[in-house]
């Protein structure tokens, strides 16, 4: 069950996939998020879609285009956290660190994150346009709640909207690969809201308890 956010996702809409597709992005995904994505995952992917590996490769001839709809739905999951309201600029900053949150709870979304949008920086592969869209909107996003808050005299001046929002993303990304190397060091969200105060009279609210979203069946 999806709550209406007001917000679109990266590619427009929510996501939508076909039956046999949700089925094996739902199951790599808690493959992804108890083990990682190792050899063997596929073959274990399909069983627990209740389909052989040949119908699963049928379903997703390459591989990285199953990889890169488990990504789509793990955003499609973070829209859950979002307010309700796009115009929530306090709100919205707050759940881009939840959403932080929520990737170091569920290690190995990261590691693929990092591994997919490294080989993805290539035009001819798979996931590019997703990589492109994605960052496009997670800026997006950002530099609306950014220029709420600065309407409303809550950002400092001489803080550009769009330079502190690709700044966030960029230290996010760089703070979940030291994270992923050494995790009793790095505290990722922390460091993060850290960066966000800085830009702000007053600082975000005090970290706050969240319900992991889960994947419902399509229709």
């Amino acid at each position: 069950m999806t709550h209406d956010t007001g917000i679109e996702g990266p590619a427009g809409g929510r996501l939508r996939l076909e039956r046999d597709e949700h089925a094996l992005a739902t199951a790599a995904l808690d493959e992804i998020t108890q083990r990682g994505w190792r050899e063997g995952s596929l073959a274990r992917v399909a069983e627990a879609a209740g389909m052989t590996p040949a119908h699963a490769s049928r379903v997703y001839p390459d591989e990285r285009e199953l990889l890169i709809d488990v990504l789509r739905l793990r955003d499609d999951l973070g829209i859950e956290l979002l307010p309700e309201t796009p115009r929530d600029g306090r709100g919205m900053l707050q759940a881009f660190i939840d959403i932080a949150r929520f990737g170091t709870e569920t290690p190995g979304t990261i590691e693929l994150f990092g591994t997919l949008a490294t080989a993805a920086t290539a035009p001819e592969h798979p996931g590019h346009e997703y990589f492109r869209a994605r960052y496009a909107w997670l800026r997006g996003l950002l530099v609306d709640a950014l220029r709420e808050l600065e309407e409303e005299g809550e950002l400092k001046r001489r803080c550009d909207p769009q330079g502190v929002a690709a700044q966030a993303i960029a230290l996010l990304d760089g703070l979940q690969i030291q994270w992923l190397l050494d995790r009793d060091v790095i505290d990722v969200e922390g460091l993060l809201r850290s960066f966000l105060d800085r830009n702000l009279h007053e600082p975000l609210e005090p970290a706050r308890p969240i319900v992991a979203p889960r994947t419902s069946a399509p229709a």
